[in-house]
């Protein structure tokens, strides 16, 4: 049977759109991509394809030869990253842990990332005030110890395609200094995360930076350059 056809519309920079990338590099779906430019979308995007202006969205089941700019009436359209992902997962449960326990432990784990990580990280690396520091090393530190012991062995799971474009780049940016914070703000962090209360978050870390499926789908040399590029102008 011949797969629905899959059109992603992606961000190479975006996170979330990341998510989208590596769920489909993961199931091995056949897929194809439309990058939109952020600071420049195509006047077609938000009336024909997600009227958020947002990445990601997916098309699914139009026809092969139909425009990727306007898909057909009947196409199935989906926007928001975390739903494209449990969509793929719907028609891919691959992609996820087997044991619905660690399914569940790992979507706590990533749900304390949103509410305790990723507003002051946000924070810390775009207003880098050195007050803001010890507020995030306490939500990564609350992260940390809600990491599910069983998802930090070989098998990789939904809560990793949400959780790994962010805690990848939190370590990236702080290894390579990029924040608008006092020069040497970010191995500062990455020194004060070497402590035993976030073990649990470093092996995560490193995990995910084994992980084909999140590294094929994002190339970390353009986005620390064009990271710093961003941070300067912010």
């Amino acid at each position: 049977m011949t797969q629905p056809r899959i059109v992603l519309y992606s961000a190479l920079l975006c996170p979330f759109a990341h998510r989208a990338r590596i769920a489909l590099k993961a199931s091995g779906a056949v897929y194809e991509t439309v990058e939109i430019d952020l600071k420049n979308k195509p006047a077609w995007y938000a009336p024909n394809i997600n009227p958020a202006s947002k990445v990601p969205a997916i098309s699914y089941g139009a026809p092969p030869d139909s425009d990727v700019t306007k898909p057909p009436a009947g196409t199935f359209l989906l926007p928001e990253s975390a739903l494209v992902v449990q969509f793929i997962a719907s028609l891919y449960p691959q992609i996820d842990y087997k044991d619905p326990i660690i399914r569940a432990k790992a979507s706590f784990a990533q749900l304390q990332w949103d509410n305790l990580v990723a507003g002051r990280w946000r924070k810390y690396q775009f207003e880098g005030s050195e007050q803001d520091l010890e507020p995030l090393l306490e939500g990564l530190k609350q992260f940390s110890d809600s990491v599910p012991e069983e998802i930090l062995g070989d098998e990789y799971g939904v809560a990793d395609i949400i959780l790994g474009p962010f805690v990848t780049r939190l370590f990236i940016f702080a290894n390579e200094d990029i924040g608008k914070w006092a020069p040497g703000s970010g191995p500062k962090l990455v020194s004060a995360l070497s402590g035993p209360e976030y073990d649990k978050l470093r092996k995560l870390g490193a995990k995910l930076d084994k992980w084909p499926a999140l590294q094929e789908t994002i190339d970390n040399d353009i986005l620390v350059k064009k990271f710093t590029e961003i941070l300067k102008n912010h």
